[in-house]
């Protein structure tokens, strides 16, 4: 089975000579299909307005996707959380996409190391539901599509 990869490009800023900047997430659809309920990111939007260490904010110019799928999935628009573990300073990061038909699925990590095995769906949904209780980590960006 070949990987799949998403490179999700930001748009930088004005100020900033190189214009954009790049992320690389490693598929995890293909082996954990989870999804993301409508609770989860509405609590993030009312810890954003509660704590300094939520944010969102639209900044993704383009996802592009890359290896060849053994499923064809139509995705409709991407977010990405980025997160800091509190305890550690380890930074990591989660891509979301909306599948027609399916709704939010968790689609892809980062960083990704390729002699790992694959993560388990019970450590997704855990740092999910952890990142509903913003104690455990910091600087937590919720970042959607530019319109």
């Amino acid at each position: 089975m070949s990987s799949i990869f998403y490179k999700v490009i930001f748009e930088g800023t004005k100020e900033d000579s190189s214009g954009t900047y790049s992320l690389t997430f490693k598929d995890i659809f293909s082996n954990n299909q989870i999804q993301i309920s409508s609770q989860f990111f509405s609590t993030l939007r009312l810890a954003s307005q509660k704590e300094s260490n939520v944010v969102h904010f639209q900044n993704i110019k383009e996802v592009i996707k890359i290896g060849n799928p053994s499923i064809k999935i139509e995705i409709n628009y991407y977010k990405v959380i980025l997160y800091t573990f509190l305890n550690d300073g380890k930074k990591e990061g989660l891509l979301i996409g909306n599948i027609k038909n399916m709704g939010d699925m968790l689609i892809g990590k980062w960083p990704y190391n390729e002699e790992l095995v694959s993560d388990s769906k019970d450590l997704y949904l855990g740092k999910l539901d952890l990142l509903t209780n913003s104690s455990k980590f910091d600087n937590i960006s919720v970042i959607n599509h530019l319109k």
